[in-house]
């Protein structure tokens, strides 16, 4: 059976979305709408990622597993979902097919100039998931080597624009465009992805649009029940509800009194949830770069130190030069396996 984008064969799988925890399945969903039918591009660029099999195809593309086999067996993916997945990665221009063999056909998936930039991003998820959900996959395995300096690193997050590093959620404020908003109360940005309170990891937050949505908003500094369901929207209470409850659960957030006594309580970010910004700030530079014709987002992210926009950065933390792409690698360790 043949399984690679555009092969005729019909490929047998159980259904076109299967969560990453035990890989159960849930039943197929409508078709999700092209990125270009989002108001902002940030939007944009969450129709893009913002599903939980494309982060995990394009973290192994990343890591250096291009190939159809390879990335269903690495994934545990039906030769169906990993297909369609392949198919819409292709349509969005984040990845290109590059043929191997031609008897029988078969291509490997590389990312494209557009995918490729996505790499702060990916650098982002791992460091989240490194540190607050080592039970994930291949998580504790997976080390990031500065070529240039030989070691294996933690990378720091900062802004390219003043060299400031250790940047975080604390140090910056943020503004939302109206196009933005729309896309929040837009239908489109509702997906159910969301795990179990088993686990979360990075996948569990981006793959799932109310959590993502609601977590920006947490990190804008809204606390109160009310406060954040005016920021979403069209949230309904039952939804908030369950989010909030998700949230707590795994410990992004905590329940406290708004006032020392009181019995109206209000939601606080957690070390958890804070370390999750450098997420938020990449993907936005990145639709800002990509996805935009003027330039903006629809999330304008200011550096208060300077009062300049944040340029995401990261920087190693064995020899301070600034990190880029082509000058690190994602590397699996075979240490306790």
């Amino acid at each position: 059976m043949c399984g690679e984008v555009g092969c005729n064969a019909t490929a047998a799988g159980p259904t076109l979305f299967a969560m990453m925890d035990g890989m159960s399945t849930v039943p197929p969903r409508p078709a999700e709408p092209p990125a270009a039918a989002a108001s902002s591009a940030l939007g944009r660029a969450l129709l893009i990622v913002g599903d939980r099999w494309n982060l995990q195809i394009m973290r192994a593309v990343f890591a250096g597993v291009e190939r159809f086999a390879q990335l269903r067996d690495e994934l545990g993916i039906s030769d169906a979902v990993l297909s369609h997945r392949l198919g819409r990665l292709m349509d969005d221009g984040i990845l290109d097919a590059h043929p191997y063999s031609t008897a029988p056909p078969r291509n490997e998936y590389r990312l494209t100039d557009l995918g490729g930039d996505l790499w702060q991003v990916f650098v982002a998820l791992w460091s989240w998931d490194r540190h607050w959900a080592p039970w994930a996959p291949a998580r504790p395995t997976t080390q990031l080597r500065h070529l240039t300096c030989g070691h294996v690193i933690t990378p720091v997050f900062g802004c390219g624009g003043c060299q400031a590093i250790g940047v975080t959620a604390r140090d910056v404020r943020t503004e939302v465009d109206a196009p933005l908003l729309v896309d929040v109360a837009d239908r489109r940005s509702r997906r159910t992805a969301k795990g179990d309170a088993s686990g979360m990891d990075s996948t569990s937050v981006l793959a799932d649009r109310w959590s993502t949505f609601l977590l920006a908003a947490l990190l804008e500094g809204n606390r109160r029940f009310g406060d954040l369901q005016d920021r979403l929207g069209s949230i309904s209470p039952v939804t908030l509800t369950d989010r909030l409850a998700y949230f707590i659960d795994n410990g992004m957030l905590v329940r406290a009194p708004i006032v020392d006594g009181a019995r109206r309580q209000e939601y606080r970010t957690t070390p958890k949830s804070l370390d999750f910004f450098p997420v938020f700030a990449a993907l936005n530079a990145w639709a800002a770069r990509h996805l935009s014709e003027n330039g903006r987002s629809g999330l304008t992210i200011v550096h208060s130190a300077g009062e300049h926009l944040l340029e995401p950065q990261y920087t190693c933390n064995a020899c301070n030069a600034v990190l880029r792409r082509a000058d690190t690698d994602f590397v699996t360790s075979t240490a306790g396996r």
